[in-house]
């Protein structure tokens, strides 16, 4: 996976899947939703291949993840989104080294509600 078709994964995601997240007091929820996938297009990095090695909510997609080929496609600190090779599906994950990636434990195929969750 190259940094042109991982943007093109989220841009799909972006288009075809209602971004499930919390609208804060005061704020129009398509304006939010804009602001949120501004940065997370901003966070954009050339993808890396992760090992994802635990997880936060036992019952989520961790063997999914632990089991397939994963893409680092997103940082922002210590929070990645990660994604399946040829699947739409996102999940965000925790950590520095790729190595060594505790996900947050389940995935969807929202980009942007996996990448604030």
């Amino acid at each position: 996976m190259n940094k042109i078709e991982a943007l093109q994964k989220i841009k799909d995601s972006l288009e075809t899947v209602t971004p499930q997240v919390i609208t804060p007091v005061g704020k129009v929820y398509e304006d939010y939703v804009k602001e949120l996938s501004e940065t997370l297009i901003n966070s954009l990095i050339e993808p890396v291949r992760v090992t994802v090695i635990s997880t936060c909510a036992q019952e989520g997609d961790f063997l999914k993840y632990k089991n397939s080929i994963v893409w680092g496609i997103a940082k922002n600190k210590g929070n990645w989104l990660l994604t399946l090779e040829k699947e739409p599906e996102f999940a965000l994950g925790f950590g520095e080294n790729p190595k060594e990636i505790k996900m947050h434990g389940f995935s969807s195929q929202d980009a942007l509600g996996e990448w604030c969750a």
